[in-house]
């Protein structure tokens, strides 16, 4: 990638653990995150059934541009992600929120209580509204990539998750996500009234919503529906853009678009 998402100069990532709850998240950060300098902090949150690296190196990409201009970035795998401990039958959003939330404050800690550029995919995107709104005094942005706020209305309207029926699920105790076994806490606690838009009001400051119109597994209305909710939201929408932001072009606009939001343009 070329031109603002140049990264000739990117440093090598380092690794990085963190407990939560007595299991361990791993995960990466480029650039030394320390009290003696002002660089933006940026966290990066993977979506549902990813992990630290993004879809297809996505966040990879962004660290590399990120860093390159001197920003401290993190991104990790959640628990039963990647290599971080814990296993994908046990996760639920709640769970994943205050596993975002611990994240947060682990970064803004490390430099000195300064706030921290939260970006985040897909599900990631739903979970880190929720953590912002928990800590917005630590969140200094927030940027969100075509977040999937679509997970109630399938699970709760249609019982299913991305077309797959959830009938199956109930009767053997698991569903069947690409090869990886969900059990049915994550299906439960949507059932049971999981709210995913209403908090989004508890965080005011700046906000990004980028979502693609061709993204066939979260429908554009999610990205403008959290826009709507965000106060301090800005809406951008890419014409013919996939879930996966998979050309070249859209994530150099994606890169690029980040990169002005924590003033490293």
């Amino acid at each position: 990638m070329t031109g603002a998402t140049d990264t000739a100069a990117a440093p090598a990532p380092a690794p990085i653990t963190l407990d939560h709850r007595g299991a361990t998240l791993r995960g990466w950060q480029w650039n030394t995150v320390d009290r003696g300098t002002d660089a933006p902090l940026v966290l990066l949150v993977h979506g549902f059934g990813s992990n630290a690296t993004g879809s297809q190196q996505l966040f990879v990409q962004a660290a590399r541009a990120l860093a390159a201009r001197g920003a401290g970035v993190r991104s990790y795998d959640r628990l039963g992600h990647g290599f971080s401990d814990g296993d994908f039958a046990d996760i639920t959003i709640g769970d994943e929120v205050d596993q975002v939330v611990a994240m947060v404050r682990a970064l803004a800690a490390d430099g000195g209580s300064r706030p921290v550029h939260l970006v985040a995919h897909s599900l990631g995107g739903v979970e880190s509204v929720l953590a912002a709104a928990r800590v917005p005094e630590l969140v200094a942005s927030l940027t969100l990539w075509s977040p999937a706020g679509v997970v109630v209305d399938d699970i709760v309207g249609k019982d299913e998750i991305q077309g797959q029926p959830l009938a199956p699920a109930r009767q053997r105790g698991w569903f069947d996500f690409g090869g990886m076994a969900l059990g049915t806490a994550f299906i439960d606690e949507v059932r049971a009234g999981l709210d995913v838009w209403g908090p989004a009001a508890g965080y005011p400051g700046p906000a990004v919503v980028v979502h693609g119109t061709g993204d066939t597994i979260v429908p554009v209305e999610y990205g403008r529906r959290y826009a709507g909710l965000l106060p301090g939201a800005t809406y951008v929408e890419v014409d013919g853009a996939d879930h996966g932001w998979s050309s070249v072009p859209w994530r150099t606009g994606l890169v690029d678009r980040l990169l002005r939001t924590t003033g490293l343009a």
